[in-house]
């Protein structure tokens, strides 16, 4: 692959915003991402989205038609780079009808730009070495395919992959995995100047809690630039998030921790609530600190003692995050399935749809020093009954009764840092968690335990509330509204709440026009407070 730019920002199909967008018109939508300012928003990267969703296969092709009409060339200084579905979930057949999308978009751009519109994809829920190598020989023979029935490039390197990684303990052995996939490409004969790789926040701060994802992502990054140093392959990665705390924080206004945050990123996504809730102009000027000021940006260097001590205080916020997880994932999956649908998705559960993986905190005891620690977390096992809801209408679920998911198991494991490893530890965890202050500082504004006690059990509350006591002690934040528009999100909270109890209560039951009526309105309102907060989930 010749000597390609690195985009700063992609944009996303994410379902996080307060307003619906139809596949009809994401087309429109990424080609309007894509061109430059004031016409456009300046992004520089448009992720067609396969995974879960009902996107056409011809998606692809009309975005790059559609900036091809513009005199945008896809495939030089803007991308079009589509994240195809995982064979493994939603089956080979699927993946291989999306890699076919990037035959005819490939075909079109050639004809009018001697350009390759295409030259990566997206693989998501990477499991391992095994998997991206076999989906890499799918890659080859779309490629082979289209040289003999369209006359393009028989060259294998044509079309890279981006491994997708966002779960435990995969996130924790990216060198690991990296490693070996780069030296099975050469052992099948391929070139790999560079590599980008994609780190999930949303899905893994779902299954073990915000914190470990925040960490585990940091420690992803210093892993990844450990292999460029090893190999000399150019390393870029990518980092999935929202503009709500718990899926990432990436906002104008809190651009300064993101930076600092998530150095040696190369690439930040930026999504649908970031372009719709935050607005266009916001998103502009993202998008232009973004470009300026990313590709500068170093990751942490860690040395073999501090990832230790980071991966034993990963486990004890897992620890505390799952034990109030379990107990009330069952109430939170019914508020999740009320949540509006913002895009065309597959059903979170059906015959072509599937749930997000449960936890599993077993396997990460295996990565952890303290034994003792260890311990308790292979007696954490979720209940195998559970199907999880997706991450987006998890977060907005907690918002919509009072309980931010930043909160749970975060005060609890600052205070066993400091109980466990003492004050050294937890100053050095503070540091290198720069940005807590500003996402706890958020996610308190939005806190009513009061409300949250009519949905969920009282053993999570009064964990949630000692939770707040140690994030009050150790950063100085008082919970509870901090402004006229915060107290009114409380009183429309309160207000949506008896309506909230009753549609829940009728799962599973026959919804009367009265009922409807309220279910129409409570949707209305999940919206309300979705944009006032600057995203719905």
């Amino acid at each position: 692959m010749e000597n390609l730019k690195i985009p700063s920002t992609l944009m996303t199909q994410h379902p996080d915003a307060c307003r619906y967008v139809p596949v009809q018109e994401e087309p429109q939508e990424a080609i309007f991402s894509l061109t430059p300012p004031p016409e456009g928003l300046g992004l520089e990267e448009a992720m067609v989205d396969f995974e879960g969703k009902l996107t056409p296969y011809l998606q692809t092709s009309q975005i790059v038609l559609g900036l091809l009409s513009k005199g945008i060339i896809p495939g030089r200084e803007i991308f079009v780079t589509p994240r195809i579905p995982s064979g493994r979930e939603e089956g080979v057949f699927r993946q291989l009808m999306a890699l076919m999308s990037i035959v005819e978009s490939n075909y079109h751009a050639w004809k009018q730009s001697q350009t390759y519109a295409v030259r990566e994809v997206i693989l998501p829920m990477c499991t391992g070495t095994e998997e991206l190598l076999s989906v890499r020989e799918r890659v080859i023979d779309i490629i082979n395919l289209a040289h003999k029935e369209f006359g393009l490039s028989k060259d294998p390197n044509t079309i890279q992959l981006i491994p997708l990684v966002e779960t435990i303990p995969q996130i924790l052995e990216v060198e690991s995995i990296l490693g070996s996939y780069l030296a099975g490409c050469r052992d099948m004969g391929l070139t790999t100047e560079r590599l980008r790789f994609m780190l999930g926040r949303s899905d893994l701060a779902l299954s073990y809690g915000m914190v470990p994802a925040i960490l585990a992502n940091k420690i992803a990054l210093a892993q990844g630039h450990r292999i460029q140093e090893k190999t000399g392959v150019a390393i870029a990665p990518i980092v999935g998030g929202g503009t709500l705390p718990f899926r990432g924080h990436f906002t104008l206004e809190n651009v300064e921790n993101t930076l600092r945050e998530y150095g040696g990123t190369r690439t930040l996504t930026v999504q649908s609530a970031m372009r719709y809730d935050h607005g266009y102009d916001k998103t502009r000027r993202l998008a232009a600190t973004l470009k300026e000021r990313l590709p500068s940006t170093s990751p942490s260097r860690l040395d073999d003692e501090t990832q230790s001590l980071l991966l034993n205080i990963i486990g004890i916020f897992v620890k505390h995050y799952l034990w109030s997880f379990q107990a009330m994932i069952e109430p939170m999956c019914k508020i999740s399935d009320l949540i509006p649908q913002q895009r065309d998705r597959l059903a979170r559960i059906s015959e072509v749809g599937y749930a997000r993986d449960l936890p599993h905190p077993r396997e990460l005891a295996d990565l952890i020093t303290d034994s003792d620690l260890a311990k308790e977390l292979r007696k954490l096992q979720p209940k195998k009954a559970a199907e999880l809801p997706r991450a987006i209408s998890y977060t907005a679920a907690l918002y919509n009764i009072g309980l931010p998911p930043e909160i749970i198991g975060t005060g609890r494991g600052i205070e066993e840092v400091r109980e466990r490893y003492g004050e050294s530890a937890l100053r050095k965890f503070l540091d290198y968690y720069v940005g807590l202050k500003a996402d706890m500082s958020f996610a308190c504004r939005f806190v009513n335990l009061k409300n949250a006690s009519e949905f969920l059990p009282a053993s999570v509350i009064s964990q949630a509330d000692e939770d707040l006591k140690f994030i009050r002690e150790n950063t100085g934040i008082t919970p509870g509204p901090q402004s006229k528009e915060d107290r009114f999100y409380a009183t429309i909270l309160e207000t949506m709440k008896p309506m909230l109890k009753n549609i829940v209560g009728l799962e599973g039951k026959e919804i009367l026009s009265d009922e409807r009526t309220e279910y129409d309105l409570v949707k209305e309102w999940m919206l309300k407070l979705g944009k006032m907060r600057g995203g719905l989930g």
